[in-house]
């Protein structure tokens, strides 16, 4: 097998070595104190989240290695943390094991890159915890149960083996079936995930929105093609910035409701838009939004439009546009998901597309600005934070620890040392 040995007080990452499987660990230790600066009495050996006892005799395989898999090289935990860490690890709930992993990810920038080949958008996850919970805690819990000598009988759920004996000591119990449905469902649910992952990775990755490059007035604008909204809107940013917030006709007020609602300030009845060297015209209706242009269905069947995914490209009027590639979309679209920006468009009682001056506008799907996570600071009680500072820590990696402990101190102390 081949490993990769990442030696954190240093900062170089070494291998991959290659070593037979049988190998015992404390060969694998000497190799490490000869290749990788690896010292016994100052440094511990990490194999994911697990500290290695360099004086276990069993082999790689035995103590659940694998290949192309990586080890750590942290500074020596003292014995006081230490003892607190692994009654945490042997106590914690499988949700603390799955949270404890994406904080060790977040940390470990190697071991995030090794993971990064194995499972696209793994940065993404890992930035939000019901996500990665959700995706990854099924595998993770396996391995937890499913590998080691000392992890007991296996099953073939990957539960405790207490819960498993359990079930099975009255698998007629009504509840019990119940759970071994749900246990059957979830492992075909994971396979499923598996495959999904070895075969078609690119299902985890985020699909952009499809933008093109458009003039109006001769500025320069990005429009964001929405074949599932009503009609053509603009922003009444850009409006002002193009000269078009004067022709704005303040009757055709209304209300645009799709995945939420936005208040209509009115309707440009005609413009001119240039894509490549066709003049087009087109109606816009003015809203308060972020997305400066969204076509719509509206615009785009007036002009017979017709979306190439072949070719990345729009057709419309007679002439071939170019979708933008990623890099060119406005960031805003980039940094969220997909589900944020797709709108649809309603109709809401008594409104109509004829509706007549002073009354309902039509109703167009209206972009929903993502919500975006608040930062706010966390206070902590000084004690625990002058408890970490004592052990050598400086008072912002204290601080930095505890808000990912929410505050608990033994925990934060194991993660420093970790």
């Amino acid at each position: 097998m081949n490993l990769t040995i990442s030696n954190e007080t240093t900062e170089e990452v070494y291998g991959p070595l290659e070593v037979s499987d049988d190998m015992t660990l404390p060969d694998l230790v000497a190799l490490i104190e000869l290749e990788c600066g690896f010292d016994r009495s100052k440094h511990d050996l990490y194999h994911s989240v697990t500290l290695l006892d360099p004086n276990d005799t069993k082999s790689l395989t035995a103590i659940g290695m694998g290949d192309n898999e990586l080890l750590l090289i942290r500074n020596k935990v003292t014995a006081s943390a230490a003892g607190a860490g692994a009654t945490n690890a042997d106590s914690m709930s499988d949700d603390a094991f799955v949270e404890q992993f994406r904080q060790e990810l977040l940390r470990n920038q190697p071991l995030r890159q090794q993971l990064s080949w194995q499972i696209p958008e793994i940065d993404r996850m890992i930035e939000d915890e019901q996500l990665f919970r959700q995706r990854l805690g099924p595998l993770i819990l396996q391995r937890r149960y499913g590998f080691g000598a000392d992890s007991g009988p296996q099953n073939p759920f990957g539960i405790p083996q207490e819960e498993y004996a359990r079930l099975m000591n009255d698998p007629d119990d009504p509840s019990n079936q119940q759970k071994i449905a749900e246990l059957i469902n979830q492992q075909e649910i994971d396979e499923q995930m598996r495959n999904a992952l070895e075969y078609t990775p690119e299902m985890f990755t985020t699909v952009h929105m499809l933008f093109i490059h458009l003039e109006i007035n001769g500025h320069p604008v990005k429009a964001f093609v929405d074949t599932g909204a009503q009609a053509t809107i603009m922003s009444t940013k850009l409006a002002e910035r193009t000269g078009l917030a004067r022709l704005i006709d303040r009757r055709f007020v209304g209300e645009a409701r799709g995945v939420g609602t936005g208040k209509i300030i009115g309707r440009i009845h005609q413009a001119q838009v240039r894509i490549e060297t066709q003049f087009i015209p087109c109606s816009f209706t003015v809203l308060d939004t972020e997305v400066d242009l969204l076509l719509g269905l509206d615009m785009l069947k007036r002009h017979q439009a017709l979306i190439d995914l072949g070719k990345d490209s729009l057709k419309i009027a007679g002439v071939e546009t170019r979708f933008l590639g990623e890099s060119e979309i406005p960031k805003a679209f980039t940094a969220q998901a997909p589900e944020a920006h797709q709108q649809k468009t309603e109709q809401g009682p008594g409104q109509t597309l004829g509706a007549t001056p002073g009354g309902s506008a039509p109703t167009p799907a209206a972009p929903r600005p993502s919500a975006a996570r608040a930062n706010r600071p966390k206070s902590h009680d000084e004690s625990n934070i002058k408890q970490l500072t004592d052990l050598g820590f400086s008072r912002s990696e204290a601080i930095n620890a505890l808000d990912q402990t929410d505050g608990n101190a033994e925990l934060a102390a194991s993660l420093l040392f970790g």
